[in-house]
């Protein structure tokens, strides 16, 4: 491993152990005036000699004031600000280490704090000292969503906590735990402070580094800055050795096997909905796909807050690679996301839980179920050990532990049933059971996708399709789908603008009478669709053939009009006809100046009267092509009344 790797992994700074004042004065230490600060430096130094002795060769501590504000709980009085840092500058004055300093705030950036090694001057004085070991400061360890450990006051029910923990510290260290002297020598290193196992995995070999205290000390660890989430068990050396090792194992000198809880999560999930999982189902089993595919979505879809975060958690398991350097998960975003989808429609009754952050909520379930299969153990004076939900006990005594672990697990799903609960949620339980939310699976979450989004014309947007499947009460989750679809306009918007088509070149014939032009048509709103009633029948058509509505219309010449001239003995002057789109005339006035320095009037030319006849002219034209005697009729009388009014007119321009 690259000396950065090796930083980014540095183990936390603690006050658990503590080294003799006479190894402080054999690493060249002055005796400081304060004894909380000799007390400090001594912590340190137990610390820097333990990660030495480890994988994990770097210790991290921070050097900012706030981060201590809340830590004497957890580490005592010495842990402070002032103490911790003068013991750190004192060691690199005196360089006995090597310290990598963060800049105030960079852990907020890259996750990691100031970091400091033991020199190797420095591990050749500490190699081979003894070390004393102080203890757990707390039992009960509170932090925020950040993960930051923070403070809390004391409580009726922190107290009860806090002597439950006891109690099961006291059952923890009533037997034996060791390995047992048949395990390979090649799977075990023991060095002066650790034990290391080793692994192999893919066919690659890695090792585990734990720390055995002399003393079993566990503690819970509660989240989300209260006492109803989280709270699982942690402090054992046993639980961060690989599975396969944890087999080699002794209790009481007797060989161990390993039960868990299969499912754990998903099976409560199907309890909160008042379902049992069928018996022989797989929750993790998905088509096509490898088990532990469905195994790693379906928990960390379960852990994460919605269903585009959830693929956003794999894909960063994607970055992280492997023993033999292939990714952690292999998928691409799409694929990922269409696994998560068939991980919901394989487990529908639950599709709701998952994307809903409902993990931490089930850490506190499964919590309470291994303090009661351990209180079960203690009084069947069955030895017993926990890791999280599974337990190690001794070989010969695994059906009595299967059935004590049976009968908590029958126990906790009809406790969180729906129909057991009967409302009353009053207890610690309940109020967990009531921060897991259920999301509605028919409703679709908005989904974000980091692939190029397809371009949109500003007239469509994203609508449901009214034919898209929607979800039944049975919890059938169905994936979500877009639909470009225009919308109407919005209120206030601009009606849309209708273009006529260009019309056709306007000759000297009378032109026919043009229909008006076509209103705008507007598309009705989805939601008054669904609101109108539904269409009458309609009547079968008759088998008669239907009458044809188009009228042959046969373009008109000029030669009908010569039956409707007026009488020779009638002054009449024939005018002739002009286009209908002929723009009209304007009286023309000129703006040279005279010498009253007014304009010259120019005579107005009167407007032709012809406009009205050939108006009617038309009409006429049209009745006679029509062959409508009727129509013909009232033409031929409206010509005479106009001839009548255009003689009048010539007369009294003639005047």
């Amino acid at each position: 491993m690259h000396d950065d790797e090796l930083a980014r992994n540095a183990r936390a700074l603690d006050f658990h152990w503590r080294v003799s004042d006479d190894l402080v004065a054999a690493a060249g230490l002055p005796k400081l005036a304060r004894s909380k600060v000799n007390r400090a430096m001594a912590s340190v130094l137990a610390a820097l000699a333990l990660a030495a002795d480890s994988d994990r060769p770097y210790v991290s501590y921070s050097r900012s004031r706030d981060f201590y504000a809340a830590q004497g709980r957890y580490e005592g009085t010495d842990y402070t600000y002032a103490s911790v840092l003068q013991s750190v500058d004192e060691l690199g004055r005196l360089g006995l280490i090597e310290e990598i300093r963060s800049k105030p705030g960079a852990h907020l950036t890259h996750g990691m704090q100031s970091r400091m090694r033991a020199s190797d001057r420095l591990v050749e004085i500490l190699s081979g000292q003894p070390i004393e070991y102080l203890g757990s400061g707390c039992p009960l360890v509170l932090k925020d969503r950040d993960g930051t450990r923070i403070d809390y006051e004391d409580t009726p029910e922190t107290r009860r906590l806090t002597r439950e923990i006891g109690g099961l510290n006291r059952y923890l260290n009533s037997f034996s735990v060791d390995v047992s002297a048949s395990a390979s020598p090649d799977d075990w290193e023991r060095t002066a402070h650790h034990v290391r196992a080793r692994k192999v995995r893919d066919g690659v070999e890695t090792w585990a580094c734990a720390r055995v205290t002399p003393r079993v000390d566990v503690y819970r660890v509660f989240s989300r800055g209260g006492f109803r989430q989280g709270g699982r068990i942690y402090g054992g050396f046993w639980e961060g050795l690989p599975k396969d090792r944890r087999l080699d194992l002794m209790i009481n000198n007797e060989l161990v096997i390993e039960e868990d809880f299969a499912s754990l999560h998903p099976r409560l999930l199907y309890a909160l909905r008042g379902e049992r999982m069928p018996a022989g189902f797989d929750c993790y089993a998905l088509p096509h796909y490898q088990r532990w595919v469905g195994k790693l979505a379906l928990n960390v879809a379960i852990n994460a807050a919605t269903l585009h975060a959830a693929a956003g958690a794999l894909m960063e398991k994607g970055r992280q690679k492997k023993a033999d350097g292939s990714p952690v998960w292999p998928y691409g975003w799409a694929e990922t996301r269409r696994i998560i989808d068939k991980v919901i429609a394989h487990n529908p009754a639950i599709a709701g839980y998952i994307g809903s952050d409902a993990g931490v909520s089930l850490m506190a379930i499964d919590a309470r179920m291994a303090l009661d299969v351990l209180k079960s153990c203690e009084k069947a004076h069955l030895a017993a050990l926990p890791v999280h939900d599974s337990f190690l006990a001794s070989e010969g005594r695994t059906a009595e532990l299967k059935g004590i672990m049976n009968d908590v697990l029958e126990g906790a799903l009809d406790r969180i049933s729906p129909a057991t609960l009967m409302g009353s949620r009053k207890d610690s339980m309940g109020e967990t059971i009531q921060m897991i939310r259920y999301r509605e699976p028919g409703v679709a979450e908005p989904v974000e996708t980091p692939l190029a989004a397809p371009e949109v014309t500003p007239s469509a947007e994203l609508v449901s399709s009214p034919s898209d499947p929607v979800l039944p009460s049975s919890g059938t989750v169905a994936p979500f789908r877009a639909v470009l679809r225009p919308l109407p306009p919005r209120p206030g918007s601009p009606r849309p603008r209708v273009v006529p088509s260009p019309a056709e070149p306007v000759g000297l014939s009378p032109a026919p009478v043009e229909p008006p032009a076509p209103s705008a048509v507007v598309p009705v709103p989805a939601f008054l669709l669904a609101l109108r009633p539904p269409p009458e029948p309609v009547p079968a058509p008759s088998p008669e053939p239907p009458l044809s509505l188009v009228v042959p219309r046969p373009r008109p010449s000029l030669a009908f009009l010569t039956r409707s001239l007026p009488p020779a003995d009638v002054p009449f002057e024939p005018i002739p006809l002009r286009p209908a789109t002929a723009p009209s005339r304007p009286a023309h006035v000129s703006l040279a100046a005279l010498d009253d320095e007014c304009p010259e009037e120019v005579p107005q030319v009167p407007p032709p009267p012809v406009e009205r006849v050939g108006l009617l002219g038309r009409l006429a034209a049209h009745a006679r092509a029509l062959r409508d005697p009727a129509g013909i009729a009232d033409g031929d009388a409206r010509m005479a009344e106009l001839r009548a009014l255009a003689s009048r007119q010539r007369t009294r321009l003639n005047a």
